[in-house]
């Protein structure tokens, strides 16, 4: 009986055990529970605070977007003005072309293509591929094109279709300036000339406006949300006169076609200031249609293409011997009747040999052996040092993007023929911009003048920034310089430069005619023509370099190529600005005298704009047609304003009894062209300008071909 009782005890403690096990394990079971929902609002706790307190702003916006838009205005950018004034580039308003192709409608896809084919002429498929293909909710379909262009695009409603403002640049003189000013990409971010060197400055900051967005994802302007300017570009004020490159590009053009060139290169300073005229290359391009330009058109060959100048160099050669007394203009020298070997190199002179001579007959006639031999008597240490300090093997610094210093030979290890093959302009290669900027220091009593572009900088009106002519050192001595400008003007008057020559405007200048090295020699049929110079002689104002790039034509010599249009440029930029070529002369001011241009070889347009711009009258009828062959008064005189000039075309003149045009002394370009015009086979004999012209007619096929024998 105890041991039932002991027993029944023992279960019991037992079932008691398990009950208290059981007991404990569910408090466990609630505790873990309770502790795991305290965890979990512990750290939503930690998760509001984070948010609520800690990183608030970044959830603020992440809060905002979702009904609030933030969107960019987008600034103007800078305008570029001449030093006059007038506008060289602008800004437009644009419209830019997008869609949504996450809620774009299926049945307006069809229908944007459409209308963008016919209203820009791009295709309907490549629209929809670009539509189809998109992955993400916006794509582009075209950029910054003229409102008046996609007018039926705005009467499509349809959310998914975009249309966006935005400023485009515009260039007010299209070409004309065009290497300089540069040009911007499709962002409106400068990419090639003034526009790159100075886009810092002309892009400007944009600003922004934050707008509600409602249930259809439509935005909503509200005064209650912050809206932040946009800042505009600053404003650039050239040293450049529009006028006198609009003159400088078109005489440039006329040369280098006449020519039958390859290019042509003109650049104008004002000696005293350094400051950039004109600089043209031709051929050019239209900023305003980029894609229709060469890389080769958009290079600005004034700082960017190097050359051995030839002849031009001679000036530096005599400025280095008379600073330092060896020489003097007129010391006798043997000219060797234009051949004088050393060594086993022979230097001559094809064309303008001479025997006994003095410095300045060498110079005027650009004697190539005269000049070897002042190379040789500078020493090598003074040469070089004169060499530099013309500004050569160095940038110029100018405010432009991309120019080359040049080089120089090594003078440590120069040979003694090198030395005098340099002094008459070989061995050397020089940018356009230099040399002008090397007789500018002649021109200007003897300083190096720093070369710019930019004048001025300002923001609505007020000035950033003023630039002032720098000096960078002195070169010559006011003597020297006054000796070589009277050299100078012997080329013009006496020498090489005769077709530089104007009545009443004295200029300084020198030709130049250099061979180009072609497949590792110096070509004989491939020449550089240059001619630079500065006028009036006697109170200089503008210092003028024109080169042309492998003339074919009338000749290749920078005598017969460069200095026609070197006069040219003078002749039209001193009517339109006599207060400049005349420096002080109070008839040509005070009577409003002009210089008769060379009209003859123009179009009949042409010449009339001519003559509209410098105030003078001409007896042609609206409907003529031609090209100008006669003209009175001739080119150089100086007549009144308003005076009546006769103009006779091609077409005036008498012709063959066939009705054949007469083209007898034009240019064999201008001469073919006038008779395929004509529907008249040519076919020319030699080459230069029309001599004679005789019709023939085929037996056989009764076709008539005109003979133009030129010389």
């Amino acid at each position: 009986m105890q041991n039932k009782k002991e027993k029944i005890k023992r279960e019991n403690i037992v079932i008691n055990d398990i009950d208290t096990f059981s007991h404990n394990r569910s408090l466990w079971k609630y505790r873990i529970i309770i502790g795991f929902i305290i965890l979990i609002l512990l750290c939503v706790i930690i998760r509001l605070v984070y948010i609520q307190i800690i990183d608030t702003e970044r959830y603020t916006i992440r809060a905002a977007s979702q009904h609030q838009s933030r969107i960019e205005l987008q600034p103007q950018r800078g305008i570029i003005y001449d030093r006059n004034g007038f506008v060289l580039a602008s800004n437009i308003k644009s419209t830019s072309i997008a869609v949504d192709p996450t809620v774009l409608k299926k049945e307006n896809k069809d229908t944007i293509a459409a209308l963008i084919e016919k209203c820009l002429g791009i295709s309907k498929e490549s629209i929809l591929n670009k539509i189809n293909s998109a992955k993400g909710s916006f794509v582009w379909l075209c950029r910054r094109k003229l409102p008046n262009e996609i007018i039926p695009l705005k009467y499509i409603k349809d959310r998914g279709l975009i249309l966006i403002d935005e400023p485009i640049r515009y260039y007010n003189y299209s070409s004309v300036s065009s290497q300089l000013i540069g040009c911007t990409n499709i962002d409106n971010h400068g990419i090639d000339g003034i526009e790159l060197k100075y886009d810092s400055v002309l892009r400007g900051q944009p600003g922004f406006m934050i707008m509600y967005k409602d249930a259809g994802n439509r935005l909503r302007p509200a005064l209650d949300l912050p809206r932040v300017e946009p800042i505009n570009g600053n404003a650039l004020h050239l040293t450049l006169d529009i006028r006198l490159q609009k003159i400088v590009e078109f005489e440039l053009m006329q040369g280098v076609m006449s020519s039958q060139a390859s290019s042509g290169t003109v650049v104008a300073l004002d000696p005293n200031t350094g400051e950039l005229l004109a600089c043209a290359s031709y051929p050019g391009y239209d900023p305003n249609h980029l894609t229709q330009s060469s890389y080769s058109a958009m290079r600005n060959r004034a700082i960017t293409d190097v050359y051995e100048p030839g002849s031009t160099f001679k000036t530096i050669t005599a400025a280095a011997g008379i600073e330092e007394k060896l020489v003097r203009p007129n010391d006798i020298y043997n000219g060797y009747n234009g051949k004088m070997t050393i060594g086993n190199v022979t230097i001559s002179d094809d064309h303008n040999g001479l025997g006994i001579a003095s410095f300045r007959t060498a110079f005027e006639k650009s004697n190539n052996v005269i000049f070897s031999q002042v190379a040789a008597k500078i020493p090598n240490h003074s040469f070089y040092k004169y060499i530099r300090d013309f500004g050569f093997g160095l940038p110029t610094r100018i405010d432009l993007r991309g120019e080359l210093p040049g080089k120089v030979k090594d003078f440590k290890s120069i040979r003694p023929i090198d030395k005098r093959i340099l002094g008459y302009g070989y061995g050397i290669m020089v940018t356009p911009l230099q040399l002008t900027t090397a007789y500018s220091v002649i021109a200007n009593g003897g300083n190096l003048m720093k070369p710019y572009i930019v004048k001025e900088i300002t923001h609505e009106g007020k000035t950033v920034k003023l630039n002032h002519p720098q000096v960078i050192r002195r070169v010559i001595s006011q003597s020297t310089a006054k000796t070589l400008t009277s050299l100078l003007m012997g080329v013009v008057e006496n020498g090489t430069g005769k077709q530089a020559f104007i009545d009443n405007i004295r200029v300084a200048g020198k030709t130049g005619t250099s061979r180009q090295f072609v497949s590792g020699s110096y070509s004989r049929s491939s020449y550089y023509a240059s001619f630079v110079g500065f006028y009036p002689a006697n109170k200089p104002k503008i210092c003028l370099l024109v080169l042309v790039d492998n003339p074919k034509e009338g000749g290749i010599t920078g005598g017969s190529v460069a200095a026609p249009i070197f006069k040219n440029i003078v002749l039209r930029w001193s009517s339109a600005s006599p207060q400049i070529a005349a420096a002080g002369d109070e008839e040509t001011n005070k009577n409003n005298i002009v210089y008769m241009p060379e009209l003859k070889g123009l179009a009949v347009d042409d010449a009339k704009n001519i003559l509209s711009e410098l105030r003078l009258n001409s007896n042609l009828q609206d409907n003529s047609m031609g090209i100008i062959t006669q003209q009175a008064p001739q080119s150089g005189v100086r007549i009144r304003k308003n005076t009546r000039v006769i103009l006779r075309t091609s077409l005036d003149e008498k012709q063959t009894e066939n009705d054949i045009p007469n083209v007898v002394g034009l240019s064999i370009r201008r001469a073919v062209s006038l008779m395929h015009s004509k529907g008249i086979k040519t076919k020319v004999v030699g080459s230069g300008k029309v001599k004679s012209q005789q019709l023939e007619t085929d037996p056989k096929t009764n076709k008539k071909t005109c003979i133009l024998r030129c010389s």
